[in-house]
């Protein structure tokens, strides 16, 4: 018998062809069998049940509107369905709504702290001034006062406006 060549040895004794040694890959499988159970395992106790406890509910909450508008023939039971609330819920947040007597339009909260509506745009930044305009007709135009243009522009003259100059109407 031969005596094997060095290549044979660096190789762990497997021929070319036949892949890794079964104690590499063993290992490297229970590894991630192991990872698996573990991602399984979290993922079952993370509570994505809406029945399984309180987190459910408020997740459920989370992504309803605001508000609910009743329609006719609608009844706490038939929203609280519709939203996955209890009734006991919508009474919580609407103390003031008698919830034997619904009336269509009514706005029902399905939260009990609403969140404040979001602020108006507050509208361009500047202005650009057109011929025969001035800081009272730009103010009359934008709602805003002539002596917080001029505040805004202080490099602007009000006398020397001209057609193309930006006039700043907001920081």
């Amino acid at each position: 018998m031969a005596a094997p060549d060095r290549a044979h040895l660096r190789s762990g004794g497997v021929e070319s062809g036949e892949g890794p040694p079964l104690h590499y890959l063993v290992p490297g499988a229970l590894i991630v069998l192991l990872v698996a159970i573990v991602v399984v395992a979290v993922t079952s106790l993370s509570g994505s049940d809406p029945r399984a406890g309180g987190t459910g509910a408020q997740d459920a909450a989370r992504r309803l509107p605001p508000y609910w508008t009743v329609k006719r023939g609608q009844s706490y039971a038939q929203i609280a369905e519709q939203t996955g609330l209890s009734i006991e819920q919508l009474e919580t947040f609407n103390p003031r709504t008698d919830p034997n007597v619904l009336l269509p339009g009514t706005r029902l909260k399905l939260r009990l702290r609403v969140p404040p509506p979001k602020p108006k745009p507050k509208g361009p930044r500047f202005w650009t001034v057109r011929t025969g305009q001035s800081y009272g007709s730009i103010a009359a135009r934008t709602g805003h006062s002539i002596v917080r243009l001029q505040q805004l522009n202080p490099k602007l003259k009000p006398t020397e406006l001209r057609p193309g100059d930006r006039v700043r109407l907001r920081r």
